[in-house]
């Protein structure tokens, strides 16, 4: 993920931060906040490591590994 990439996507939920900053308690306004935040974090994380594979079980094992060895 680049700079400008996670820019973009905090700017994309900055709006949501500022509707519930006039919420009435500091309890409702955490409990938004840590959820958005939540979101973002889920996002960065999905876009720095990947997406997860269609069969999480399936072994996937690089070509990189077998150049070198005999297939027999």
């Amino acid at each position: 993920m680049t700079r400008q990439e996670l820019h973009t996507l905090v700017d994309t939920h900055f709006e949501k931060f500022e509707e519930f900053q006039q919420e009435p308690s500091f309890l409702s306004f955490e409990q938004k906040f840590a959820q958005i935040w939540t979101q973002v974090g889920c996002h960065v994380l999905q876009a720095t490591i990947g997406k997860p594979p269609e069969n999480p079980k399936k072994k996937h094992v690089s070509d990189e590994v077998w150049n070198g060895r005999n297939r027999s």
